[in-house]
């Protein structure tokens, strides 16, 4: 069962990671990142939280979508696996870091690569409200309430400028990623 659960992950991270490839010419984007700050100040969220939007913990570091990967990853340590290639969804390289437990998967943007998604692989590692791969449908709705939009079995809370989103499978937890909002 757990097995089969595993594949089903994989297959929606791999339809993700397709769902956004077009063939369109438009190289604008509308992502955020150091242009959107008028103040010119560094953001310093990836490292403090993002106060705007959901955020995952890891061995006591936060890890927020739309931060700079970069300060994230030295303070994880050398990745378990790496993966990166030309994006289809967005213009420059997209990479997959592979810790114990979880993905991290960037987009680049003006040369610099920020968090894209967090996507859990096992129930090693939980949402900061306790929430793990597994865990049954009514505790994901008791730590996080009725503010979610359902397509099919997939339950989207959306905070800020990120996602989280849950797949449930037989009233039990498939998957769990946080994602970046990105506006086409």
């Amino acid at each position: 069962m757990k097995r089969m659960t595993i594949i089903t992950i994989l297959l929606i991270v791999a339809f993700l990671f397709l769902a956004g490839c077009s063939n369109s010419t438009d190289k604008q984007s509308d992502l955020p990142g150091p242009s959107d700050n008028p103040s010119g100040q560094q953001n310093q969220q990836g490292s403090s939280g993002n106060k705007a939007g959901f955020v995952f913990e890891a061995n006591g570091i936060t890890i927020a979508v739309n931060e700079e990967v970069e300060p994230i990853i030295e303070k994880l340590g050398e990745p378990m696996e790496y993966f990166e290639a030309e994006s289809c969804a967005i213009e420059g390289m997209e990479k997959v870091y592979t810790y114990s437990g979880f993905e991290i998967h960037t987009y680049e943007l003006d040369g610099v690569d920020y968090v894209l998604s967090v996507v859990f692989l096992d129930d090693s590692v939980a949402t900061k409200e306790g929430i793990y791969l597994y865990s049954d449908l009514n505790s994901m709705l008791e730590a996080y309430g009725d503010d979610y939009t359902k397509t099919n079995n997939q339950y989207t809370y959306t905070s800020g400028s990120s996602q989280l989103n849950f797949i449930i499978e037989n009233d039990e937890v498939a998957s769990i990623e946080y994602m970046a909002i990105i506006e086409q």
